[in-house]
């Protein structure tokens, strides 16, 4: 078995097709040094093989900047690149870079007391579904999988609650209406930008895209009020996890950190060498089936690849081929990962 401390790729590709999948992502990611360039272009004159796997995967997504002039990369790469586009290609999970339709359901409210503890979803997504939701003042959301959310508009604001799960807001800019996203003990206040918010074990993980959000703890005895005093302010390329009035992390994201850990949006999971056991979490999100990793070895092996949310079967499939990783089906819906005997 590969030792662990390298970074694996899903799945196990051909020294061609990997290392292409592997310059089209920095490509796409727009941030290419000069050395960077040339060695590409090293790379790609050293084989018919190089040049067919690079120009067949960045085929894959028409439109890639790149393409525009395969002769002169670092012209072409020069030219903003596209947000929210796929990374990487796996050959063998090819079939799975299919924007997913959304599927999520959209309920009526029939009760709704904002000041209660009491909430009925407005919107809510299934296991494995995502949906896009327009609101009347234009902004739009992106629903995660198993997500809910419930939303009042006042004279003078807008009002997002997230009772579980995740979603992507594009804030519609109103000066006279804050824009608030009350999730857990803590509340999300913007006017006009887009930012994530993921509500776990009652922590908000918020990280922003684009424009400025304040963070501010709001307990559930003035969910209509003002708060007490904001936690702090982020900025686009933040990202920070907090509960009540306490930041527990906050870090700063790239462009391409940001494309990556939104690409749920697509329909698509995208890991960058976190262990295996975040991976299987993460992947468990999407999908009923249960998976255990049955030995400590494993659960710290770097993962990196993208791959169709829900599509479990692929996922240890191409763990398998390129770990060697045991994959029994202990019973329907559960799987266990072990290293093999």
């Amino acid at each position: 078995m590969t030792e662990p401390g390298n970074i694996y790729l899903l799945p196990d590709l051909k020294k061609s097709e990997a290392e292409a999948a592997e310059w089209v992502a920095r490509l796409e990611g727009g941030e290419m040094t000069p050395a960077d360039h040339t060695a590409f272009a090293r790379w790609r004159t050293e084989s018919e093989h190089n040049r067919d796997a690079f120009e067949r995967y960045a085929g894959l997504w028409d439109g890639l900047d790149a393409l525009a002039d395969l002769n002169d990369y670092a012209a072409a790469s020069a030219r903003p690149p596209l947000r929210r586009r796929v990374a990487a290609v796996l050959p063998a999970l090819a079939a799975m870079l299919v924007v997913a339709v959304a599927i999520g359901t959209f309920v009526n409210r029939d009760i709704f007391g904002w000041g209660s503890s009491a909430f009925v979803a407005d919107y809510q997504t299934k296991i494995g579904g995502n949906e896009i939701v327009v609101l009347p003042d234009g902004s739009k959301l992106t629903i995660n999988t198993d997500s809910q959310i419930a939303t009042e508009f006042t004279d003078t604001e807008r009002r997002v609650k997230l009772l579980r799960g995740e979603a992507f807001f594009e804030v519609a800019r109103d000066t006279s209406r804050p824009f608030t996203v009350y999730a857990g003990n803590g509340m999300v206040r913007a006017v006009g930008t887009a930012f994530s918010v993921r509500l776990k074990d009652n922590k908000l993980d918020v990280m922003v895209s684009e424009g400025r959000v304040a963070l501010a703890a709001s307990r559930p005895a003035r969910i209509d009020g003002a708060p007490d005093r904001a936690v702090m302010e982020l900025t686009a390329g933040q990202n920070a996890v907090f509960s009540d009035e306490h930041v527990e992390v906050l870090a700063h994201v790239t462009p391409a950190e940001i494309d990556r850990k939104l690409s749920w949006r697509e329909g698509l999971l995208a890991f960058a060498g976190e262990p295996l056991s975040d991976v299987v979490v993460e992947v468990g999100r999407y999908s009923d089936v249960d998976i255990e990793i049955r030995s400590d070895e494993l659960r710290n092996i770097p993962i990196a690849g993208y791959f169709k949310a829900g599509e479990v079967d692929a996922f240890v499939d191409a763990l398998h081929i390129m770990t060697g990783i045991e994959v029994t089906e202990v019973a329907p819906g559960h799987l266990a990962l072990s290293i093999p005997q």
